[in-house]
């Protein structure tokens, strides 16, 4: 029994050595510790109680929407969803994640508006700093995923000009010029390029009244859209009348050409105002973005 005890103790002893020699060799290997004894570990010494919350917020997300998955299928029988679906195919869009956070960026600047017209020892005014890096961050995202825009628009330019379609042209030309100086602007943020005769916010600023201009032809364009369609029913069109199909396409078209003129009137104030062309205040201006913004975005909802 004695040489078993022994034995034993060697064998522990030695099993410890190894374990020691394994995770010294990984110390030496890994710059940090990867799961133990660091910080930045899966399993980080705790420093507090707010420490423990932090780390759990991620798996307890997790577990909560584990919980949910299976509370939805008992209560329908099936882990699948058409609206969640919907969503995913609508989230998956960049157009609709640009005009989503668009939203989100406008609701920053109207209400740092508001925050403008509030008492100056507000509790919510220590929230200002946080509202402004939101709307600056988000703003940059988009404008970084803006690259390539100006493709689609291209072809486009081309076959107005065949078509001798000046005001489409026009409306093409200024956009494309929009977006290419936009990505300057990008470079020119960054520190990839130098202006001497422009800051980036001056370049920024002097770039607003393209889309400006844009926004207007735009809603020129959309009038004249209507008019077209008028005249094709004047003239007793079939593509617009003569079977209920064709007048309720007359009415669509119409309608969505008049939400479009709604939606540039917004976006024209809007940018006179980011433009500095003629300051307003951001409380209006930033429910009129939200409100263009979700025109844009609703426009990418899948159908059902």
């Amino acid at each position: 029994s004695s040489r078993f005890i022994v034995c034993a103790a060697r064998l522990q002893g030695a099993r410890v050595r190894v374990q020691r020699s394994i995770v010294e060799g990984m110390q030496g290997f890994f710059s940090t510790p990867v799961i133990l004894g660091h910080n930045e570990g899966l399993l980080p010494p705790l420093q507090s109680g707010a420490h423990s919350l932090q780390l759990i917020a991620g798996p307890c997300g997790m577990l909560l929407a584990l919980c949910l998955q299976n509370l939805k299928r008992q209560m329908t029988g099936t882990h699948s969803s058409k609206l969640w679906e919907t969503i995913w195919k609508f989230i998956s869009k960049a157009e609709a994640r640009d005009k989503t956070g668009r939203i989100v960026q406008y609701f920053c600047r109207s209400l740092q508006g508001f925050m403008g017209h509030m008492a100056a020892d507000h509790p919510l005014l220590a929230w200002k700093p946080v509202v402004a890096e939101v709307q600056s961050t988000l703003a940059w995202a988009r404008r970084t995923h803006r690259w390539g825009k100006e493709m689609p628009h291209i072809p486009k330019l081309g076959k107005a000009l065949q078509e001798g379609d000046i005001f489409e042209a026009t409306q093409c030309m200024v956009l494309i010029t929009f977006l290419i100086q936009d990505h300057i602007y990008w470079l020119l943020k960054v520190g990839l390029l130098k202006f001497q005769n422009y800051t980036p916010i001056q370049w920024h600023r002097r770039n607003l009244r393209f889309i400006t201009f844009s926004h207007v032809l735009n809603f020129s364009l959309c009038w004249r859209s209507i008019l077209r369609i008028k005249d094709k029913q004047s003239k007793k069109d079939p593509a617009y009348t003569g079977s209920e199909q064709a007048l309720q396409k007359a009415k669509n078209d119409i309608y969505d050409n008049q939400r479009m003129m709604f939606r540039y009137t917004l976006t024209f104030i809007q940018m006179v105002h980011v433009s500095q062309v003629k300051k307003m205040d951001d409380w209006y201006i930033g429910i009129m973005g939200m409100m263009s913004s979700y025109i844009d975005a609703s426009k990418q909802w899948p159908s059902s």
